[in-house]
């Protein structure tokens, strides 16, 4: 299973903003529960005080997927402000979404993350267990 990457953003807020931050660190809690523990990567940010923060996801089974749609979706929808950006590679090719407070959904979500995943593999195989076609594309 690939490295998922997730990158927080907010119209209303700056990145170095201690509001801004406190609500990442929660988005970050919540994918900790879901997920286990995150791999946190920081990117210095010329000209602030701080960094962009880019977690790690391992996505290593469905349940950790639909956790993740979960915590994202419901995360997202408190402020249609605020966005994620996911990013991840699967045998050199690389795959990237982008989801809004404006237009969540948890099955769009897990439906777009998945075929995101599959289609980096370069297969159509889910990455839901065999046989549980629950919230995957094609239905």
């Amino acid at each position: 299973m690939p490295e998922v990457h997730l990158a927080a953003r907010s119209d209303r807020f700056d990145e170095d903003d201690d509001r801004w931050r406190t609500q990442v660190l929660l988005l970050h809690g919540a994918l900790e529960e879901a997920a286990g523990p995150l791999e946190r990567r920081f990117e210095p940010v010329s000209g602030t005080k701080g960094a962009l923060s880019d977690v790690v996801l391992h996505l290593t089974g469905p349940g950790i997927v639909a956790g993740v749609v979960a915590a994202l979706a419901a995360w997202l929808k408190r402020d249609r402000g605020r966005s994620v950006r996911l990013t991840w590679t699967v045998d050199g090719r690389r795959g990237e979404l982008t989801v809004t407070g404006t237009t969540i959904d948890n099955d769009t979500l897990r439906s777009a993350l998945e075929h995101g995943l599959r289609t980096a593999a370069g297969n159509s195989t889910a990455v839901d267990e065999p046989g549980d076609r629950n919230g995957a594309l094609g239905e």
